[in-house]
């Protein structure tokens, strides 16, 4: 007998992770494991709604049922749904078979990426053990920043604010600098984020790369401001971390884009260590990459930036 899809998406154990944003025209297999099924879309019902009564409680503007119903259509394909299945050879708890998972599921929203065109979002997580199951949602995460300080409240903000969007209407530079900031903070992998954090920065330097002879690295940390020989420092699950940030972030960029290959060997000896902080406790340094990025962006935008003041010429 035959085994239909439906039996196929019930074996255990596996897991099974639902995303928004591509479409497929048929069941996709990645590997012998890994299973690509597409589903119905999920509309655009709630923001129908939630755009329905914004229109009415907070602009006053009158909706009736026929408006409704009309902006419901609108979204009705909206959100095509995938879902990506991983089913395992061994059996265990719930968390230990997501953690099996996830480096399928990111390898194969980047393919179902390139050949949707569109972007993949995941939005629940559904696991199966042999007797169990555990159903989840994953939510956006969002940092909840609150803004503190002096230049955070009040008219020095929104100055600021107004100050980087003018600064984007006049300089394609900035603007794309910008652009590599977005796209790095949606990025999963944390190497390849600081791969992109480091872009941003070199984007901004780039008018100092001449007086660098061309070396990206020098650059960026001309344009930090920093020395040569400037170092970090962390202490992390006991352990004493020494490094420098900017010289690790550009090695990992070159390897990237470059195929250069990146060695402890390489690094001196208080920085060897790092390839065990890059693979258990990448956060820190993650943190650190993405406030220079905001640093300079403000730096650029308010005309302070050292990247400003080189002639590229």
């Amino acid at each position: 007998m035959a085994i239909t899809l439906t039996d196929e998406l019930r074996k255990r154990p596996a897991v099974h992770q639902l995303c928004y944003g591509i479409y497929i025209q048929e069941p996709v297999r990645l590997s012998e494991n890994l299973l690509a099924v597409p589903l119905q879309a999920l509309g655009f019902s709630a923001h129908a709604h939630y755009t329905a009564q914004y229109a009415i409680e907070i602009v006053g503007v009158q909706v009736d049922s026929n408006v409704r119903e009309n902006l419901a259509a609108q979204g009705n394909d909206a959100l095509p749904v995938v879902s990506i299945v991983s089913f395992l050879h061994v059996d265990a708890r719930p968390e230990e078979l997501e953690a099996l998972s996830a480096p399928q599921f990111i390898q194969a929203r980047r393919i179902l990426g390139w050949t949707s065109g569109d972007e993949v979002t995941p939005f629940a997580l559904l696991t199966c053990t042999v007797n169990q199951s555990d159903l989840k949602l994953l939510l956006p995460q969002s940092r909840h920043r609150k803004r503190l300080g002096p230049g955070n409240t009040g008219g020095s903000y929104y100055s600021q604010l107004l100050q980087i969007y003018q600064a984007a209407q006049r300089d394609e530079h900035f603007e794309f600098a910008l652009s590599l900031l977005h796209d790095a903070l949606r990025e999963e992998n944390p190497q390849f984020k600081i791969a992109r954090l480091f872009n941003c920065l070199e984007c901004l330097s780039y008018k100092l790369k001449k007086k660098h002879g061309g070396k990206s690295r020098k650059a960026v940390k001309d344009l930090l401001g920093f020395q040569d020989d400037e170092m970090s420092e962390e202490y992390t699950n006991g352990v004493r971390y020494r490094y420098d940030v900017i010289e690790i972030a550009g090695r990992l960029r070159d390897k990237l884009f470059h195929g250069a290959i990146f060695r402890a060997e390489d690094l001196n000896s208080e920085s060897r260590n790092i390839f065990t902080l890059l693979e258990t406790s990448p956060q820190k340094f993650l943190d650190s990459m993405q406030s220079f990025c905001e640093l300079e962006i403000a730096q650029w935008a308010n005309g302070s930036s050292r990247g400003l003041s080189v002639d590229p010429t």
